[in-house]
């Protein structure tokens, strides 16, 4: 066969080039794409197969971003994603471009933590793409490929600060495009920086702790230079109209923010307990107890090289070690220190001690003092375990994303026929006129029927926790307005779609700021003596406008 790189590209057919071009690529970054691909199709083709829209999606059939709207969220790239990719019409390709995404930075995982084995890269990428955020990210699949631009250029930033030379001014911009993104997902660089320093504390003995503490500050100023660049450039787009999260971190004291790292640890740890409502957990007792055996087997290996490396004869050195296993929490949880809480879409608390068990086991197996028969049959055995427990783990994530898809799109498919019936109910009431007759719902929807306790794992995967989305889905304050009146084009003249609550003292504060008469003692006890939807007596006159009482409030 001649040789192509003899052959100047020009003089090239196209699928030489391809063969040329394909030749390049690391066999690594093929495997990862490959399992990246093999895996989150198996675990995410029903949501891309079957699009599932909940109340952050209602409102997208229609509207479009601007540069000031994602900047006012700390997003100010939405709109760039969404002229690329910026229709819910397509699924398919959303998840395609999705899946691609992830891919890529599982790869960048592997080169940052030193992950080389063909096994190894398999498992990364498997545990990354089945794993329970990658879940709840795919419940916003509208949003999904934002997400996973996020997390891939929050591990490139990770890479190029341990991997290239002056690697900061990199990281630094690519921690700029992962909060632009969706600012959340910058706890994975972060993470993936601490589990690298944990890599040279326990298996480099030639480590330099000098330099490993000055990167630590380095990365701590990479960090916050990054956030404040970010509020900066939302306050520049939005011409200082900031909300949401921006406003949030600007608002915050020094107080504020000692209580936030408090509740933000405390939410890590929350996540791992399968009693806690935000749990990954629920119901889901073989991944709980795979999830206890991978902490178990990490804490022994941290213990066995702590003797093994005689750190104790450096103190910097057990400082460090201290010190990253204590900011491991924080950094799993990062943005929760700035806006207070945040659900289980923003977290990496389940995945990074993942990352360290199998990037221990590789580097382990790797060690070359390996000449001891018992210590060399104990490390094959611990390896052997490790794939076993990690290949076990990816095939629960695929049942678990699958169960949560079919659930997910039950309960979708119940709002929407709920909503549909609550229009027409709302529309034959006598005297009501379409456009005219304002409107005032209390109360919410709900798919909690008895019998269906399963539901509750979709709603904690959906990192959604308890007043609406799966929930209430289409009643929910910001979606009642957009799906009644945009998707089902009943053109209703609905008064308080944009409060926080839907409770009757709410309502009546909403009638005043508007012009109406209204009194919240009243209203509540109109409100009272009605009976929920979808019964007849769910609806009554008050002082002109149409009262409507949902599911109980």
């Amino acid at each position: 066969m001649e040789n192509l790189r003899s052959k100047p590209f020009w003089d090239r057919s196209p699928l030489e080039s391809l063969a040329a071009g394909h030749k390049k690529i690391p066999l690594n970054f093929k495997l990862t794409m490959l399992a990246a691909f093999v895996f989150g199709l198996a675990a995410h083709m029903y949501c891309y197969t079957n699009m599932l829209t909940g109340a952050d999606d209602s409102a997208l059939f229609t509207q479009g971003f601007s540069w000031a709207d994602g900047a006012s969220g700390t997003r100010w790239l939405i709109k760039l994603y969404w002229d690329l990719l910026g229709t819910i019409r397509t699924p398919w390709l959303l998840g395609v471009v999705t899946l691609a995404l992830y891919g890529a930075a599982a790869w960048f995982v592997c080169e940052a933590l030193g992950i080389t084995s063909r096994a190894g890269v398999v498992l990364v990428s498997g545990l990354m793409v089945t794993c329970p955020t990658m879940i709840s990210s795919n419940f916003y699949l509208t949003s999904a490929h934002i997400y996973a631009g996020a997390l891939l250029f929050a591990c490139m930033a990770a890479y190029a600060y341990e991997k290239w030379r002056h690697g900061w001014i990199a990281a630094f911009v690519f921690m700029l495009l992962s909060e632009g993104s969706y600012a959340a997902y910058i706890g994975m660089t972060l993470s993936l920086f601490f589990l690298c320093s944990l890599k040279k504390l326990l298996f480099n003995e030639k480590c330099d702790d000098k330099h490993n503490l000055a990167r630590h500050f380095g990365m701590l100023f990479l960090f916050g230079g990054s956030m404040v660049a970010t509020t900066v450039i939302c306050n520049l787009l939005t011409g200082g109209n900031t909300q949401g999260r921006v406003q949030d971190s600007q608002a915050l004291g020094l107080q504020g923010y000692l209580n936030n790292i408090v509740s933000s640890v405390k939410q890590v740890f929350d996540f791992f307990l399968p009693g806690t409502y935000i749990t990954y957990f629920h119901g889901e007792r073989v991944m709980y107890s795979l999830f206890l055996l991978c902490a178990a087997l990490s804490a022994v290996l941290v213990v066995w090289l702590f003797a093994k490396q005689q750190l104790w004869k450096r103190p910097l050195g057990v400082f460090l070690l201290v010190a990253d296993i204590i900011c491991l929490p924080l950094a799993m949880n990062v943005i929760g220190i700035v806006s207070g809480w945040v659900h289980t879409l923003m977290s990496f608390a389940y995945l990074t001690p993942w990352l360290f068990f199998v990037m221990a086991v590789e580097l382990l197996y790797r060690h070359p003092d390996m000449h001891k028969d018992l210590e060399k049959m104990l490390r094959w055995g611990y390896s052997l375990l490790a794939c076993v427990v990690a290949g076990l783990t990816v095939l629960c994530g695929i049942r678990l994303a699958n169960l949560a898809y079919t659930k997910a799109y039950a309960r979708s498919q119940m709002t929407l026929a709920d909503t549909t019936r609550l229009v027409e109910r709302i529309e034959s009431v006598p005297g009501y006129e379409k456009s005219v007759t304002p409107v005032v719902l209390t109360g919410y929807q709900s798919t909690r029927y008895p019998g269906h306790p399963a539901y509750e794992a979709t709603n904690s995967l959906a990192g959604i926790g308890g007043d609406y989305y799966w929930e209430q889905s289409y009643c929910a304050p910001f979606a009642a307005d957009a799906y009644i009146n945009q998707h089902l084009n009943a053109d209703m003249n609905l008064l308080n779609t944009k409060d926080d609550s839907f409770s009757p003292e709410a309502a009546a504060e909403t009638l005043q700021e508007l012009g109406y008469s209204a009194d919240a003692d009243e209203l509540t006890a109109v409100v009272d003596a009605l009976e929920p939807f979808p019964s007849e007596n769910c609806w009554a006159w008050y002082n002109d406008v149409l009262v409507v009482r949902l599911f109980p409030y």
